[in-house]
């Protein structure tokens, strides 16, 4: 079994073996809390090392995915030239008139349509066995579209193949708070190999101010911090924050 790392210093210190290469692990947590902003700097990281990347959009034109890698410092139009970056666009369904396929980016006519999105991920993919990575912002997206409980097997199956067959891992976020879908969150969390949270510090949020959180909460098959640790926002994506006279709890890891 290989090991990789997520490409954000942050995260992997917290993963000093890295995580198993065939894993399936959700970004997970409310809104504004920078999941997006994570998954943007994992795949930019990888691009600029040249590796292939697939990039699943649901909540965003592909258009404004590549200007949020620029926000955040990374050039990937090159990537999606050279086809390094690949885009699936399973958003601009929503629009009247819908885009054509063009240099990187893949166009979903109707993501509804499962066998028809599983397709064209499958196709995406061919090639990137063992090496690749695919990002998906976001689940909670794909669940407010679909059935849920067929998007749940869905779910299922790419692990099964993408990941556990073709040694793809997939990294994806999934927003809480949504009641229509909040039930199946429990179920999501059975059936992915790792879990990294997302929040606000609840004890801060009280009094009004909003300090990002987040903590591995579980990993599959890897070593791992569970304890919560504060981050800020900058240009090039998720930093450590200093506390002063913070206590953190005594070190914690997990199998």
């Amino acid at each position: 079994m290989s090991y990789i790392t997520l490409g954000i210093p942050m995260i992997d210190s917290l993963l000093p073996d890295g995580m198993p290469r065939n894993s399936f692990v959700l970004l997970f947590g409310e809104g504004g809390t920078g999941k997006s902003v994570a998954i943007a700097q994992a795949a930019g990281t990888r691009i600029r090392l040249g590796e292939p990347c697939i990039f699943v959009t649901f909540d965003d034109s592909p258009s404004s995915i590549v200007n949020n890698f620029l926000r955040l410092g990374y050039e990937v139009r090159g990537a999606l030239a050279n086809n390094i970056l690949r885009i699936v666009d399973c958003f601009s369904f929503r629009a009247r008139t819908q885009p054509k396929p063009t240099e990187g980016i893949r166009v979903v006519q109707n993501p509804k349509d499962h066998h028809e999105l599983t397709g064209t991920l499958l196709s995406t993919a061919e090639g990137i066995e063992g090496e690749g990575t695919i990002f998906i912002d976001s689940l909670t997206e794909f669940f407010t579209i679909s059935e849920p409980t067929s998007t749940l097997e869905t779910v299922k199956n790419w692990r099964a193949e993408l990941c556990k067959m073709m040694g793809i891992p997939i990294f994806a976020t999934y927003h809480i708070g949504l009641k229509s879908i909040d039930e199946f969150a429990a179920m999501i969390d059975y059936l992915v190999d790792g879990i990294i949270d997302f929040r606000f510090d609840p004890l801060l949020a009280q009094q009004g101010l909003l300090a990002r959180q987040l903590r591995v909460r579980k990993m599959k098959g890897a070593v791992h911090d569970t304890i919560w640790h504060y981050f800020t926002i900058e240009r090039g994506g998720l930093v450590p924050m200093k506390t002063q006279g913070a206590s953190e709890p005594a070190h914690k890891k997990s199998k």
